[in-house]
C-alpha cells in the first residue's frame, strides 16, 4: 500500500456568508483548495462517516459535525460556520487529517459507492407524533424533524416515539436512514 498522503498541501480561502441570519457576529465559510484528486477517497469516507450524503456522479460527499457542514469535492474541502482564519485552519487541518487517515486505511475497508441523500424534512415530519411536547429539547415536532434530518438529534431523542403505538413510525424513520 502506498503510504503517501492523499492530500499533501492546500491553500485556505475564507468566504463571507451573508445568508446566516442567526449569526451573532461574522460567520464565514472556509475552503481548502488542493491540487490532489480527492475523488478516490469518497467511497471509503462513505463507509466511515455516519449519515454522509454521497453523490458519486457529482463527485462530492457531505457530512455534518458539531454544527458545521463539510463538503468534499475533487479539489476542495469546504466547511460552514467558521468564525475566523485561525479556526478555519484548525478545522480544515483536522478534517484533512481524517480524510488522509481514511485513505491510509483503505486496504482495510470495502468502498461503498451507494449514493445517499439526507431525508427531506417533510418526509420526517409526516412520521412524527406531532405532539409538540418539547420533551426532545426543541420547541416543535417540525424543529425536531429538521434536527434529526441534519443529524443533530436522533430518533431516540423523542420520548413519544418510544411508545409502542409509534413503532411503525420508528420503522419508517429507520427506513429513511435515521
Amino acid at each position: 500500500m502506498d503510504s503517501k498522503k492523499l492530500i499533501e498541501g492546500y491553500d485556505v480561502e475564507l468566504c463571507d456568508v451573508d445568508c446566516v441570519p442567526e449569526a451573532q457576529g461574522a460567520i464565514y465559510s472556509a475552503k481548502a483548495h488542493f491540487a490532489d484528486d480527492a475523488s478516490e477517497v469518497m467511497p471509503y469516507l462513505n463507509v466511515t462517516l455516519e449519515r454522509a450524503n454521497y453523490g458519486r456522479g457529482n463527485q462530492f460527499i457531505l457530512w455534518k459535525e458539531e454544527g458545521r457542514t463539510y463538503a468534499l469535492r475533487q479539489d476542495e474541502l469546504a466547511i460552514s460556520n467558521v468564525l475566523d482564519r485561525r479556526q478555519a485552519q484548525e478545522l480544515l487541518g483536522k478534517a484533512l487529517a481524517m480524510i488522509n487517515a481514511v485513505w491510509e486505511k483503505r486496504d482495510e475497508l470495502t468502498p461503498d459507492y451507494e449514493e445517499r441523500t439526507a431525508p427531506q424534512v417533510l418526509e420526517v415530519f409526516k412520521l412524527l407524533p406531532k405532539t409538540n411536547c418539547g420533551e426532545c429539547g426543541v420547541a416543535s415536532c417540525m424543529a425536531f424533524a429538521v434536527a434529526i434530518s441534519e443529524g443533530s438529534l436522533r430518533v431516540d431523542d423523542c420520548p413519544p416515539l418510544r411508545a409502542d403505538e409509534n413503532a411503525q413510525a420508528v420503522r419508517g424513520l429507520r427506513e429513511l436512514g435515521l
